[in-house]
This record gives C-alpha cells, structure tokens and sequence, in this order.
C-alpha cells in the first residue's frame, strides 16, 4: 500500500514536543481572578476576598495564593495595602501601564524616536478619521480649551504646561474614536513619543505652528468631515516630526531609553 503521507500536508508535517511551558497554578488562580474583578464589575478601590476565604473558595494553598496575588500586583490589577484591614485592592489598568512595557521592548529592539513618530503619523490621522463621526460639543470644547491653554504657555520659558496640554488634546481625540483599542495605542503611542521631549527646546514659531494645526483639527472635526479630519491630523503630525528632528536631529535617531 503506497504511503500517502506526502501527499496530505498535515500527515506529512514531521511531529514534535511542543515547547510551550504550561500554566503554573498560580497563573490560572491569577486568571479566575482577573475574570472575577471584571464579571463582578469590581470598582477601584475595592478590596478582594480576606485571604482565607480566597483560599477556601479556590481550593488553593497559601503559597499558590500569594504568588497569584503577586502577579497581579505586578500587572497593576491590585495594590496590596499594609496594615490592619489591609490586603489586596482592586486597581484597573490603564492604557498608561503600556508604555512602560512597550517602551522596555522597543529599547531592546532599539527602536527611535523617529520610528515612534512615523508610527503616530500612520496611527493618529485614522484616529482622527474616526472621531469625526463619534466626538461630542463636549470633547470639542475641551479641545479649544486645551489649544487656549497652549496659546498661553507660548512665551512660558519651560515646556511642561505646553507638553501636558498637547497630550491632553491627543487623548481627547483618541477617546473619541469610539473604539478602546484605538484609544489605547494611540495614547500608549502618544506617550512614548513624548520620552526625551523635554531636551528638545520648542521655539516659539513651533509651539505657534503647532496651535494653528490643533485649530485645523478642532475644526474639520466639528465640521464632522473625516477626510478633512485625517488629512489635518495627518500634516499636523508630519510637520511635528520634521520640525522635533530639525531641533535635535541626534536626539531623534537615538534608541529609546526606559524613562519612569
């Protein structure tokens, strides 16, 4: 009987031990809880189970428990508080605890600056896009806030006012998307771009140039028009890395650093 093995893809693929490790205990106990906090709708703040009864209920072990906890403290779901009446509190993520992990791997891919900025100038435009359909009289007068604010800290002699006022306006737009994933990356992205951008001195005719790009922004998204949205965002964003490189050209094509 002639082997067919060759000729059926599957049978003919050579077999093998998978090398993936399978989940510790502690991982899975780590795992029922997260689905627990999330299904029971737990606030922050709240506290968790005494831990007796967490053992009682999971049929766990102390150890097993403890390091469950600690992985979870670890993804900043729970803080642990100290003290009488203390334990494990709830803590939700947010999409702030991703930069700093995705921050560590693009330094060991030694990723630029620059790179991250390309990465805003292909990711912000379509956030744009899509909060053109979905923001709120809200978020636009929040936007034009923040935009006064920058007008403000034009002549300000340090960058902070109008760096935290920039990234208020970004996060704005990417909470307007309608859509989490989009909000979470693009405002994770935000924030890695903003590492080292304190070394880069901001002139005048940048902080202004910046402005008028916002006022572009501000207004093909209370036009409602995406096309207008996305192509503003888009020269926006461009013009941002042109001029950022322009002002510290070594600085841009260095690889990232892990910055807390």
């Amino acid at each position: 009987m002639p082997d067919s093995s060759h000729d059926d893809p599957v049978l003919g693929t050579p077999l093998g031990v998978s090398r993936r490790r399978p989940p510790k205990r502690s991982e899975l106990i780590a795992r029922d809880l997260v689905d627990y906090i999330v299904d029971a709708r737990l606030p922050a703040g709240a506290m968790l189970p005494r831990e007796r009864d967490m053992i009682e209920q999971l049929q766990v072990g102390r150890t097993t428990l403890r390091e469950a906890l600690r992985i979870l403290e670890t993804r900043g779901i729970i803080t642990i508080r100290s003290g009488p009446g203390g334990g494990p509190v709830v803590r939700h993520p947010e999409p702030g605890d991703l930069t700093e992990s995705l921050t560590l791997i693009l330094q060991f891919q030694r990723a630029t600056l620059q790179e991250v900025h390309d990465a805003r100038i292909w990711l912000e435009p379509m956030a744009a896009r899509m909060a053109a359909s979905h923001i709120t009289s809200a978020e636009i007068r929040r936007l034009r806030e923040l935009n006064e604010v920058m007008q403000g800290a034009v002549d300000a002699p340090t960058e902070d006012v109008l760096i935290d006022a920039n990234t208020r306006f970004h996060q704005v737009i990417a909470g307007a998307t309608g859509n989490v994933v989009m909000q979470v990356f693009t405002e994770t992205l935000l924030t890695v771009a903003d590492t080292g951008v304190q070394d880069l001195k901001l002139n005048r005719e940048f902080r202004r140039t910046s402005i008028r790009g916002h006022a572009e922004i501000i207004e093909a998204l209370e036009a409602a028009d995406p096309d207008r949205a996305e192509d503003a965002m888009r020269r926006h964003v461009e013009e941002g890395k042109r001029r950022r490189t322009r002002a510290n050209k070594e600085l841009m094509a260095r690889a990232l650093r892990w910055v807390q």
